[in-house]
């Protein structure tokens, strides 16, 4: 072949090249990739956990219960637990989502979840203040100084009236000499009264602390027994739950005070678990108040209304 027909051939292969590459042009710009999604992702709400410390303890109402680690129900929300009714929750906190408050409760593991508070004891509508109420501290009535016994070594002074005046013998002949006052000798260990203006009790002094510490126990007991105080053993932090409080009794067997938390003597504000417990020591107190407690005949004699102390512990 000669050199003219191979540049001949050369033109036209190139002439057919262009004209394949400019007609596959429009068709390549048609090949695409796998489609895109235009749909935004979707977005959650934002949320703020603000503290939160119940006054009375919070339970789960329902069955598997889910516990998430975000105040969310959809399925990319991780699940930490799960709990049914009656399981008590350590409530820390809450988030107002537009359908429900979320409690944050501390799990036994330290982990933070949310639960859903229709699902709980204390349901609250999303964005509304909290239903749980606090009580009011009761305002104690002032109460009368009680009277107590008179105890060995006590000197009652009764106030006595001014002694008639009785003139001298010089004066009257038939005047009367004035009586003498006969006064104990001080070697008698157990003195009569000397008409009134010194007497002294011969009884021995009641054993008070003793009798308060049997009260004390007798009050738990029948607390335990009533079902008032329940095991709290799976609380957090349980093996450091310990509170004492201080009461009186009216003769009825009911408290005459609201009952007076000695130990701690304050409850904390930055120890969620103590809060907690205080709060359901004092709500079994109320609970059997209703009740009455049964108290011996002792306690009330002579007026004496000694407090009685009774020891909460979560085991």
């Amino acid at each position: 072949m000669g050199f003219s027909m191979r540049v001949a051939l050369k033109s036209v292969m190139a002439s057919v090249i262009a004209g394949l590459m400019v007609s596959a042009g429009p068709a390549s710009a048609q090949v695409t990739g796998s489609p895109v999604s235009t749909q935004p992702a979707p977005t959650r709400a934002a949320y703020t956990v603000e503290p939160f410390a119940p006054a009375m303890p919070i339970t789960i109402q329902g069955t598997g219960v889910r516990l998430r680690a975000e105040p969310f129900t959809g399925n990319d929300t991780p699940v930490l637990s799960t709990g049914s009714t009656g399981l008590q929750l350590n409530v820390v906190g809450l988030a107002r989502l537009p359908d429900w408050v979320w409690y944050q409760v501390v799990l036994k593991n330290g982990q933070k979840a949310f639960i859903r508070s229709d699902l709980t004891s204390a349901p609250m509508q999303g964005g509304t203040v909290a239903r749980v109420t606090t009580p009011s501290p009761a305002v104690a009535t002032p109460q009368p100084r009680p009277t107590l016994p008179p105890q060995a070594g006590a000197i009652t002074m009764t106030p006595q009236p001014n002694p008639a005046y009785v003139p001298p013998a010089s004066q009257s002949a038939s005047s009367q000499p004035a009586p003498s006052v006969a006064l104990p000798l001080p070697s008698n260990p157990a003195p009569a009264a000397n008409s009134g203006l010194i007497s002294v009790a011969p009884s021995a002094p009641a054993p008070r602390m003793a009798q308060v510490s049997s009260l004390g126990e007798s009050v738990m007991a029948q607390l335990v027994d009533k079902r008032c105080w329940t095991d709290s053993s799976t609380m957090m932090d349980a093996h450091r739950l310990k509170a004492t409080f201080s009461m009186t009794f009216s003769a009825d067997g009911k408290l005459a005070a609201e009952p007076v938390l000695i130990q701690p003597a304050l409850a904390p504000t930055d120890d969620p678990a103590m809060t907690v417990f205080i709060a359901k020591a004092r709500a079994a107190l109320r609970t059997c108040n209703g009740l009455g407690f049964s108290l011996p005949a002792e306690y009330f004699q002579g007026g004496a209304r000694p407090e009685v102390r009774v020891d909460f512990s979560a085991r």
